[in-house]
């Protein structure tokens, strides 16, 4: 049974002020035995068109316990949007194994921030459907990008899949942001659909 902590519930009720008449799916992950080393779960919304991903767990959800008091845990929990047919209540297995990657990835000492970019050798999520969907890139969350809790601020970092292409321009040029910058105009809601056309610079 999920435990509504008082971090958890200002998630739930940020979310519901967008989307008041769409019940999330809750996705726990189950403890691996060491402290801290693992997302708690994802918060699924079925919306018209794609699952609408938010992660729980690398913010303080419950008491305090970091000696910063403006930010809360981490400061950030991941979102993600991956396409969905009309009726389909299953979320995505390969997506849920992403965020709960780069959590882990986080929690092991890497810098995450918005701007940065994660390229990676096989299709994401391990997923072959996924095709040459081998990179991400992290940018604001498209809807809400930040929220105060009585833990301090919350960031809404967005996951946002590349094409192999893509991530190889990326890298040769040092920078997301052109990229970026044409996903949105393509898509404002960014999402990480491996059967989009490639966007070339």
């Amino acid at each position: 049974m999920l435990e509504m902590l008082p971090g958890l519930v200002r998630i739930y009720e940020e979310w519901a002020e967008r989307y008041p008449d769409v019940q999330p799916l809750t996705v726990q992950f189950a403890a691996d035995g060491e402290s801290g080393a693992v997302l708690d779960g994802v918060l699924a919304y079925p919306l018209d068109g794609h699952w609408l991903l938010v992660s729980f767990g690398l913010t303080e959800l419950g008491e305090k316990t970091s000696g910063e008091a403006r930010v809360s845990g981490a400061g950030f929990e991941f979102t993600c949007r991956v396409p969905r047919e009309d009726g389909d209540e299953a979320v995505p297995a390969w997506a849920l194994r992403v965020l709960h990657a780069l959590a882990d990835r986080f929690l092991a000492g890497s810098d995450l921030d918005v701007g940065h970019w994660i390229v990676t050798p096989a299709p994401l999520g391990g997923e072959p459907a996924n095709g040459d969907m081998t990179s991400l890139v992290i940018v604001p969350d498209v809807e809400i990008r930040a929220m105060d809790t009585p833990n301090g601020i919350v960031l809404f970092f967005q996951l946002v899949g590349l094409k192999a292409e893509e991530g190889a321009d990326v890298q040769k040029a040092g920078t997301a942001a052109p990229l970026v910058a044409l996903l949105r105009d393509r898509d404002p809601k960014m999402l990480s659909d491996p059967s989009r056309d490639t966007v070339r610079i």
